[in-house]
């Protein structure tokens, strides 16, 4: 203390600074670091009053392997509990180094405690191989129920990678496995999990049946946990049968979690009701529910929902007009190389759809990736985006239109009601104008309208609702004038595939004096850029840093640092800044 080390706390001391106190721990010799580290622990075990996990550190430190096999999975639990779903992670790997002397079935515990740590915060894959453990110890101890919830666990699994097929097939192992001994909360979890994955694949009877049952053995069991993860399911099948009901399951379901602190079924819960806003255009309790959402996995280290949801916001801010924020989004979501497929595939459908309309580079990658994920599991809810998107890229010449339609039909086949297939009904119209446009009954009102031949009142309705891009989209099948305002929309949006296709119809159809747009070609020529070297240009004014713009034009960081020097050499320009300002002066941007 009189050299300044140390602060007097009253019952205790501790190291003014971390960096002091880790050269002082750098010196101690190995056998002097677990003695001390021993005593610390043997002195803090008297009080009685310190957190768990301060103990497991000092008992990892001592190489105290008994207290860490007593106190670790105390901590991991602790710490799951307030939602630090990292640390738990951590506590419980700890744990499982120090496991061999544990018996069977308590190994099998801390792999299965393990594994849902680790799916909660993106770690799939290492849930998986815990899991898998978990549930070869538990077949060889002859537990018939713990076997079957770990074949549902390695279901859920699954499905968060994407494999469909593997997520039903293990779904249904479970199932048939519980049912061979009394219902108990294991089997009434399993039908649960076999009806979320049919209300995925909107196998909608099968998903409400499945989630009745569930409930009907959640109730008789007194399980609030599994009763709220059933109700979800039902909820969000019941969207597409009565809304009002579906919406009140999923409002209750939200409401238990929360209350009940089931930190997962509340993400779900926020992240469905979510969904469900977003089909129903209700773009403003969505995006509510969204940021409730997000901010909600953040508190609680939910990093797979969390994630999935800011995809899911991407698209909300595209849809809305806020074409920068879905992007920067977007990158930012699929910078990162460990989240699964389908965690990523919100973003990829927003970023995707950006880049198609406004004629962006880098499209490809999106798109491959859009089909590995399909290939391993054709739900609708991932089919009909892709179908969107070939459906946007023919129209505007960039893809086949019969296998754009071929597309679009394969999802009406999957469609179980009308109302799902709302906009895709209407993009078969764009493309085969002669086509019916079939029962509209149970459509939002702005694709009935726009089915109908109300142009107009379509336009409005999209423009109440701030989606400015589907309002052009409607006004282009209007008048000239509706024509006009269409091209001014698309050319604000900075949507330049989009109004190069609306200027091309325009003088199709005889239309006059067309707005030209800003023609950057010959105002590059003259500054000497490339087209590249443009394009980089553009998105240096938008803000994005040299590793955004490789994830956008797709090429690599050292590549984009060559470009923005030549583009700042050709501007004459110091900094990015000035770089735009001399851009904007000469009208290039």
């Amino acid at each position: 203390m009189s050299n300044g080390l140390l602060d007097d706390l009253g019952d205790a001391y501790a190291f003014r600074h971390e960096i002091a106190r880790r050269a002082i721990e750098m010196t101690l010799t190995t056998s002097h670091r677990r003695q001390f580290n021993q005593r610390a622990l043997s002195a803090l075990l008297e009080r009685g009053d310190i957190a768990t996990a301060r103990l497991v550190h000092h008992a990892v430190e001592a190489s105290n392997f008994e207290v860490v096999r007593e106190l670790a999975p105390l901590a991991a639990r602790e710490a799951s509990r307030v939602g630090a779903h990292r640390d738990a992670a951590g506590y419980y790997e700890v744990a499982l180094r120090q496991a061999d002397g544990l018996p069977a079935e308590e190994r099998a515990a801390l792999y299965e405690q393990y594994a849902f740590e680790c799916h909660l915060i993106g770690r799939i894959d290492d849930a998986i191989a815990a899991q898998e453990h978990a549930r070869k110890l538990q077949r060889d101890l002859g537990k018939l129920l713990k076997e079957g919830n770990s074949l549902r666990c390695l279901s859920r699994f699954a499905y968060l990678l994407g494999d469909r097929k593997s997520a039903d097939l293990l779904g249904a192992q479970a199932v048939a496995l519980l049912e061979t001994a009394p219902a108990g909360p294991e089997l009434a979890m399993a039908y649960s999990n076999l009806s979320q994955l049919a209300m995925l694949s909107e196998r909608l009877d099968v998903a409400l049946s499945l989630g009745d049952k569930a409930i009907k053995l959640a109730g008789l069991l007194d399980r609030p946990d599994i009763f709220c993860h059933a109700l979800n399911n039902v909820g969000s099948a019941e969207q597409w049968l009565d809304l009002a009901s579906g919406r009140q399951r999923l409002a209750q379901s939200l409401e238990i979690a929360i209350e009940q602190n089931f930190q997962e079924h509340a993400a779900r819960a926020f992240t469905n009701s979510a969904c469900v806003e977003m089909n129903q255009l209700g773009y403003g309790e969505a995006r509510s529910l969204l940021e409730r959402g997000i901010n909600y996995c953040v508190e609680n280290d939910l990093v797979t929902w969390r994630d999935y949801m800011r995809g899911v916001l991407a698209q909300l801010r595209l849809r809305q007009g806020q074409w920068d924020l879905a992007e920067a989004e977007a990158l930012d979501l699929l910078a990162n190389d460990q989240a699964t497929a389908l965690v990523r595939y919100p973003a990829v459908v927003a970023l995707a759809r950006l880049r198609v309309r406004r004629g962006d580079p880098g499209t490809a990658p999106l798109f491959e990736e859009m089909m590995r994920f399909l290939e391993r599991g054709g739900e609708l809810q991932r089919l009909a985006p892709y179908a969107l998107l070939m459906a946007e890229r023919a129209w505007l010449g960039q893809a086949d239109t019969d296998e754009a339609l071929d597309l679009i039909d394969a999802a009406e086949s999957l469609s179980p009601t009308r109302a799902i297939f709302a906009e895709l009904a209407c993009w078969r119209q764009v493309l085969a104008p002669d086509c019916d446009p079939g029962d509209t009954t149970g459509m939002a009102e702005p694709y009935r309208m726009l089915l109908g031949g109300d142009w107009r009142g379509a336009a409005d309705v999209w423009a109440g609702m701030g989606a400015s891009f589907e309002r052009g989209l409607a006004l282009m099948q209007g008048d000239e004038p509706a024509q006009r305002s269409a091209l001014e929309i698309f050319e604000r949006l900075g949507a330049g595939a989009v109004a190069h296709k609306v200027r091309e119809i325009m003088r199709r159809n005889g239309v006059n004096n067309i707005a030209r747009g800003p023609r950057q070609t010959t105002r590059a020529n003259s500054a000497g850029l490339t087209q590249r070297q443009m394009e980089v240009l553009q998105l240096i004014e938008r803000g994005l840093s040299n590793k955004r713009i490789a994830e956008h034009l797709a090429i690599s960081p050292k590549t984009v640092d060559h470009h923005v020097s030549a583009v700042l050499g050709k501007l004459d320009a110091i900094s990015r800044g000035e770089a735009t300002a001399a851009a904007r002066d000469s009208g290039l941007i």
